[in-house]
């Protein structure tokens, strides 16, 4: 996968988006981390580091006495996310420009760890198999990905509806899979990796909490916008992203409840 292939691009407003998304899914990342056995002291290599955000959360989960090193295909994410690290004052924080699969690194890491990142490859499965080379013997392999079969919203938001198809539609057009997160265990044992431990989590919020579930997708239109009109998915016209969460908020009202893309972790270890 070449930097030009993400789907979802590097301008600068959507490394924002990435930031502000982060608040809300890092503590559903976290706790896979910590369920798969992400600790103090651990080596840990981080793929698609993006803005950095997972590899902050890896940071704070191994201390002082671990190490991350971050990985992106795009090298204004990794300038990104060096000079958040450099402000953060995060020595044990590296990030490297390139492909992780291609890469050499001097000694083995202790996981591979990874959010929304195999379902943008064209073959997650043969990638896997070539990253997870970096792993010592008996390492973890953690990755964090998204089924968009998920999102609903109950009684029906029908422009809350229609937006998370629309992204799903764009999203699969321009080259990812948007249900790979119901296929990771698939995608492990392909890979050569034993069957994997699953879990399934969402954002979801109910009357004048559901805001930040709308952002969820109203902010990832805001930037996938250009894709869609060039796709022939949806007009700015009509789709009207000015008020969309607005419309949204109105439609689901006091009593309405959003969820969000199911948050699907896997995490298996190599063999001893």
């Amino acid at each position: 996968m070449s930097d030009v292939d993400y789907a979802l691009g590097h301008a600068e407003a959507e490394l924002r988006r990435l930031v502000t998304q982060a608040r809300l899914i890092d503590p559903i990342t976290r706790r896979f981390l910590e369920a798969a056995g992400i600790a103090k002291g651990m080596r840990i290599l981080d793929i698609g580091s993006g803005a950095g955000d997972v590899a902050f959360l890896c940071g704070e989960l191994v201390g002082p006495t671990g190490e991350v090193v971050g990985t992106d295909l795009a090298l204004v994410a990794v300038e990104q996310a060096e000079l958040r690290a450099k402000n953060a004052g995060s020595d044990r924080i590296a990030f490297r420009h390139g492909d992780p699969a291609e890469m050499k690194f001097d000694e083995p890491f202790d996981a591979i760890v990874g959010r929304y990142v195999l379902q943008f490859m064209p073959d997650p499965a043969q990638s896997l198999r070539r990253i997870v080379r970096h792993l010592r013997t008996g390492g973890i392999v953690i990755f964090h990905e998204l089924d968009w079969d998920g999102a609903r919203s109950s009684p029906p938001s029908p422009t809350y509806d229609q937006v998370c198809g629309l992204l799903s539609s764009t999203i699969e057009r321009a080259g990812a899979q948007v249900r790979l997160g119901a296929r990771l265990a698939r995608v492990f044992e392909d890979a050569g990796l034993p069957a994997p431990t699953l879990r399934l989590e969402a954002v979801i919020a109910s009357g004048r909490r559901t805001v930040d579930v709308v952002h969820l997708v109203t902010d990832l239109v805001e930037t996938q916008l250009p894709t869609m009109e060039r796709l022939g998915i949806v007009t700015a016209s009509q789709i009207e992203p000015s008020v969309l969460a607005e419309r949204i908020l109105s439609e689901i009202g006091k009593d309405g409840t959003l969820m969000g893309r199911s948050e699907i972790g896997a995490w298996t270890a190599t063999p001893a």
